[in-house]
């Protein structure tokens, strides 16, 4: 064998050896790129499942927010239009002795307090209502202290002889304790709603 075809044999030999070198190496690269692709994703999916959970969570908050205001201003709104008809009815009675029953609402009232005092009868009234109590009094057939010491748009204070029971029965007083039942009143009218639902069935 000529040295012509020995080199021939070593370069077709290093030919080979640099062409499967390469072919090694283009697999290598082609799978280290797959693999570079595949945790690229996997981070890009871990990435957008975080914030599609954080702009889940945080439009859950926000409607949850929304949803709270929006419950506290029809509240409130409620609440502006209850308390502005109930100020209407506390302004009314501010003319309740010039009705024409006011004899027989004052009557009732003196008359509930007199059903839970026993014995001898203290009245408190105002003074505008001084003697149409007495005249009450009088119809009664009950001798009584009558005191015009208060001041009160309409009713009595009824107590016994010591005062140490008194039952308050003005108009002031029947407006506190009727409040939250008128309210009801009021809101089922003006919106609505069921007076028994709101009162809890009662």
């Amino acid at each position: 064998m000529s040295i012509e075809d020995i080199l021939q044999a070593l370069d077709d030999e290093c030919r080979a050896e640099c062409q499967d070198i390469f072919r090694r190496a283009e697999q290598e690269a082609k799978q280290i790129i797959v693999k570079a692709q595949a945790e690229a994703e996997e981070i890009r999916q871990a990435r957008l499942a975080k914030i599609r959970t954080e702009a889940e969570s945080e439009t859950t908050a926000m409607l949850y927010s929304a949803r709270l205001k929006s419950k506290n201003e029809v509240i409130q709104a409620k609440e502006k239009v209850v308390e502005k008809a109930l100020a209407e009815a506390v302004r009314r009675m501010e003319n309740l002795r010039s009705r024409g029953d006011y004899r027989e609402i004052l009557s009732g009232l003196i008359g509930e307090g007199l059903f839970r005092v026993s014995g001898k009868v203290v009245l408190h009234v105002d003074p505008a209502d001084g003697k149409l109590a007495a005249e009450i009094m009088k119809e009664k057939g009950l001798a009584c202290e009558i005191h015009t010491d208060i001041r009160t748009l309409g009713g009595a204070v009824v107590a016994d002889a010591d005062e140490r029971v008194k039952i308050i029965n003005t108009v002031e007083e029947r407006l506190n304790r009727a409040r939250e039942k008128l309210r009801m009143q009021v809101s089922a009218i003006l919106f609505g709603e069921e007076v028994e639902a709101a009162a809890g069935g009662g």
